[in-house]
């Protein structure tokens, strides 16, 4: 089987997103069960945004007309 390295981006791209709705959901979640967020969590949602802002390039050529 031929290792095709032009999908790694696409497969990242997409993991790092579906992993960062499943930690807001969760983080939802934690809030509506026991009322409060703590700071740390808070903190999380933050790396996981930063990260998917390094894929920026690739959703927009995703998205993009050309």
């Amino acid at each position: 089987m031929k290792f095709n390295s032009d999908k790694i981006p696409q497969y990242y791209s997409i993991s790092m997103l579906c992993i960062l709705i499943f930690a807001i959901v969760f983080e939802l979640y934690v809030y509506f069960e026991r009322g409060f967020v703590t700071w740390d969590q808070g903190l999380w949602i933050f790396f996981l945004i930063t990260i998917n802002l390094g894929n920026y390039d690739y959703w927009k050529g995703l998205f993009s007309k050309d």
